[in-house]
């Protein structure tokens, strides 16, 4: 099987790819890019460059792990390897990039797949509601029944309060007549009382009369 090229977007927005071969193992990763035409810009430059030697420069990270970098014609890193355990196995990557880079082709990552129309599920939604809309007119309709068998009820009931009214406005009359006459009689027993008082109070001064006499007497004997 043939290498192939994976252009993708990361979480921050930028672009990279990742080299794989055959049997599809990631043989080399480059560096990120702000914008996908300058990502495609480094899958051909890779292209262009995978078949010559002097475009590869051998590295060994700090753990003493050999890898490769690729440069474009103008000095600038495209990418770099992964690690490998020896330098014989680094080299076996670089003909691997050798042999797949120049026909490789390239998967676009970032193109989004087509979003599924909402159509069937507006469709159902619709349907639903439709088979929903005769019980809703039956909840109606018995709502607008019950409402029509009460008014007669409601009816009867506001006739007698009509019919209750002259008679609590003829007991409100008697009793406004009936007012005047209990104020005479409160008038006449409040004369009446006022007119005994004096009595009351000379009786009183005729039975406190005596009691001083024999307190009197009484002193005297002693």
């Amino acid at each position: 099987m043939a290498g192939k090229f994976e252009l993708k977007k990361g979480k921050t927005g930028k672009f990279s790819f990742n080299l794989k071969s055959g049997n599809g193992q990631v043989v080399f990763t480059s560096q990120t890019y702000d914008s996908k035409r300058s990502a495609t810009a480094g899958i051909t430059s890779v292209k262009k460059n995978a078949d010559k030697d002097a475009r590869y420069e051998r590295k060994s990270s700090t753990k003493g792990q050999p890898y490769f970098v690729i440069k474009a014609t103008n000095g600038q890193v495209i990418g770099k390897s992964q690690m490998y355990s020896n330098a014989v196995s680094m080299e076996k990557g670089i003909k691997s990039v050798g042999l797949n880079a120049p026909g490789a082709d390239t998967l676009d990552l970032t193109v989004e797949a087509p979003k599924k129309k909402a159509a069937p599920k507006k469709a159902k939604v619709a349907a639903k509601k439709a088979k929903a809309a005769p019980k809703k007119a039956k909840a109606a309709a018995k709502k607008v029944a019950k409402k029509a068998k009460a008014a007669p009820k409601k009816a009867k009931v506001a006739a007698k309060k009509t019919k209750a009214a002259p008679k609590k406005a003829k007991v409100a009359a008697k009793k406004a007549k009936a007012a005047p006459k209990k104020a005479k009689v409160a008038a006449k027993k409040a004369v009446k009382k006022a007119k005994a008082a004096p009595k009351k109070a000379k009786a009183a001064v005729k039975k406190k009369a005596p009691a001083k006499k024999k307190a009197a007497a009484k002193a005297k004997k002693k």
